[in-house]
């Protein structure tokens, strides 16, 4: 089969959601870089120490965000776009809220907050310095985060990317000017805060734009509308923030574990390790929230053959990524320590030994992490719960205090992708007990496999007679009828008239027990739907605009 347009769809989304991912954590990574050369190891564990309280933004961002903007998704393709702009509002408010509580708190209690991380008497003033700002952040960096999400999924991921991209170059700029100068930890916030504060000025311009898709709407602030969407949102979100929700009790746990242990060195190195996770993590969760994007799309409708390709392709992507990142930490980790200006210090061997063998947990984490977000898009929350707490809290936690009382701190190390290990296995015994209950599906990705054989997928273009005599013969033989056919075929005709000469458009059909359903995707704009919408009956279809598709579905009952 032909798969042009699920793979245009996915390099569309794909490249701006690995550049967002990337801006969004690569800022935190540059701060460590610049204060571990210009004031040293002790900044880095500083920031290791804030990193429970930074883990949070992203928190936000992926349970009001990621949660929001997949239920609004499914609502537009159910042709719901009342109930997914009710989603979108609701989703900036909250995030707002949210944004606005955590500030507070860090304005007003970050000195016992200080202590309660854990800051050592060297510590304590780099982490009062380095939050001065931390507060604003919070605000404007949730909100532009959560909005960028919607900018991305309507049709606009490169205009998403750019203002994200935009914001932490110039935070990186600032970062340098300022340590550079001497100004200290309190500009490396500064520069966060400029950088995200332009951000979202920048975002401003979607707000203003006609053509988006996402509007805010008062019915969602009514209370009872407001409370349920909330919860509803929260809900399918929490799988994937529980991630984040679980790396902030997981890393203020070990940090505290660390300092008892290993002192301000185990900060440091640990501080190390998460960095170049962020790094290794870019494609992993990349891919994986471009997949959240589209899973609901092709899922919903059934249609498993592409959403098998997408699947694979993504594997392979995110496992090839691993291994090279893997290996360069292996061959040349002095080449990572020297961005900090660690590799001719005394703690460069302990800090290299520790990168090595940690690096493992990138090749091992690539398929749970993928799965966690998986089930998450086809709204199985609370398997992808359960799985989120045994892979970022309890398993780590139970590997790196077991292997280091077995052997040391290298256990501490290889805790990591042992307990990776572990999760696929706790997956993969969980789903087969699950498909026992559900026969009708089978595989990690619950397929429905006998469906599959009731499916057939055909793309078009206007020079490719073939293709479209194929879908229509295959309706015939399904018994269709010829008015259901012939008004299928003038759909057709209809679309090839009115969008650019060499488009692709995909036709999915499905001959259930009781009706035929044909779904056809096409990329084009509002105008082309409009043509449709005056060539015939109303009522006959249904429409809607999803991640740029024009989608159509058009359903023949059986009699």
């Amino acid at each position: 089969m032909d798969f042009k347009i699920a793979d245009s769809k996915f390099k569309e989304l794909l490249i701006p959601s690995l550049l967002l991912v990337m801006a969004l954590n690569i800022s935190s990574v540059v701060d460590s870089f610049f204060v571990g050369s210009f004031i040293g190891p002790n900044a880095v564990a500083a920031i290791e120490l804030l990193e429970p309280v930074i883990l949070l933004m992203t928190v936000f961002e992926w349970l009001f965000g990621l949660g929001g903007q997949i239920i609004s998704i499914n609502k537009k393709s159910e042709f719901d776009i009342d109930g997914s702009n009710r989603y979108f509002t609701t989703s900036m408010v909250v995030s707002f809220i949210a944004s606005l509580i955590m500030a507070g708190v860090c304005f007003f209690f970050m000195d016992p907050l200080a202590t309660l991380l854990g800051s050592s008497q060297a510590t304590k003033p780099l982490v009062l310095q380095y939050s001065t700002f931390l507060f604003g952040c919070f605000v404007v960096s949730t909100i532009a985060s959560v909005l960028t999400q919607y900018i991305r999924v309507d049709d606009q991921p490169n205009f998403a990317s750019a203002v994200i991209i935009v914001a932490n170059v110039i935070n990186i700029i600032l970062d340098y000017v300022f340590l550079s100068s001497g100004m200290g930890m309190t500009s490396a916030s500064l520069a966060s805060f400029i950088g995200y504060t332009l951000c979202l000025v920048l975002c401003l311009w979607y707000i203003r734009n006609p053509k988006r898709t996402f509007r805010f709407v008062r019915s969602a602030l009514e209370i009872k509308t407001f409370l349920k969407t909330t919860w509803k949102m929260t809900k399918v979100g929490f799988p994937g923030a529980s991630m984040g929700i679980f790396d902030v009790i997981f890393v203020y746990i070990m940090n505290r574990f660390l300092g008892l242990t290993l002192g301000d060195l185990g900060l440091t190195t640990y501080m190390l390790c998460m960095d170049i996770l962020v790094i290794g993590s870019i494609v992993d969760v990349g891919i994986s929230e471009t997949l959240t994007s589209i899973v609901p799309v092709y899922y919903t409708k059934h249609d498993y053959v592409n959403l098998n390709h997408l699947i694979r392709i993504s594997l392979i992507i995110a496992g090839i990524c691993a291994v090279i990142l893997t290996v360069f930490v292996w061959v040349w980790p002095e080449g990572f320590l020297a961005l900090y200006g660690f590799n001719k210090m005394e703690i460069a061997d302990f800090v290299i030994n520790a990168l090595k063998l940690y690096s493992l947990f990138f090749i091992v984490s690539v398929l749970p992490s993928l799965l966690i977000f998986y089930y998450e898009a086809i709204e199985r929350s609370a398997l992808s719960t359960v799985f989120s707490v045994l892979y970022t809290l309890v398993l780590p936690l139970i590997c790196v205090i077991g292997l280091y009382n077995l052997i040391g701190s290298n256990g501490i190390w290889l805790g990591f992708p042992i307990s990776c290990l572990l999760t696929i296995i706790i997956i993969y015994i969980t789903v087969k007990v699950i498909q026992r209950r559900e026969p009708k599906y089978s595989g990690l990705f619950f397929i429905e496999e006998d469906l599959m054989d009731k499916t057939k997928n055909f793309v078009l273009t206007d020079n490719n007679l073939r293709a479209k005599e194929e879908c229509l013969e295959h309706l015939k033989n399904l018994n269709a009828g010829d008015e259901f056919c012939n008004n299928v075929n003038k759909i057709f005709d209809v679309i090839f008239d009115t969008i650019p000469h060499g488009k692709y458009v995909e036709v999915l059909v499905i001959d259930y027990d009781d009706n035929i359903h044909v779904d056809i995707k096409y990329d084009g704009d509002k105008e082309t739907l409009e043509h449709l919408k005056h060539n015939f009956p109303e009522g006959l279809f249904k429409y809607a605009e999803v991640l740029g598709f024009n989608t159509i579905e058009y359903v023949k009952v059986k009699s």
